[in-house]
């Protein structure tokens, strides 16, 4: 009888310790798992802003004149200047405008174009794109729309 009262007591600190040591290989992935999730995360939270930011820039493009003109944009607060940084591209990183967010504000070392490209004699491709930097690594969002000019 005392040699069974052993064996259970032997049989029950095996399955204790190895409880522990279950409780403390699950504890361990977790927290070690929670900084991989708040990066993936905070980068999705990033490519949100910028996604929205973009999308909130076409919208503003589209209740503009369709003709579209550097100046039209420029009177509107949609991008920085006049002057194109490239041919038919003109930066919007750092619009002053209560209304519209932009790249340098919200993003890390965010920065904001439009290129509008003539398709057809009344038809224009708007193309909004937004760069940023995350964990050291260049990001970028890009989105686009098709804008009729029919006041000619």
């Amino acid at each position: 009888m005392r040699n069974r009262r052993r064996l259970q007591l032997g049989a029950q600190l095996i399955e204790a310790q190895f409880a522990i040591f279950l409780a403390f290989t699950c504890a361990t992935i977790y927290v070690a798992s929670i900084p991989t999730a708040n990066r993936s995360r905070d980068m999705a939270d990033k490519s949100n802003v910028a996604v929205a930011l973009a999308q909130k820039q076409l919208e503003a493009i589209k209740g503009v004149d369709p003709s579209l003109s550097a100046a039209v944009l420029f009177s509107a607060g949609l991008i920085d200047s006049a002057t194109p940084v490239s041919p038919n591209k003109w930066s919007f990183t750092n619009v002053d405008n209560a209304a519209f967010d932009n790249p340098a504000r919200v993003l890390k070392n965010g920065q904001g174009f439009i290129t509008i490209e003539q398709v057809d004699i009344e038809l224009r491709r708007v193309t909004v794109e937004v760069r940023w930097n995350e964990q050291a690594r260049a990001r970028m969002i890009r989105v686009g729309t098709l804008v009729a000019d029919m006041n000619n």
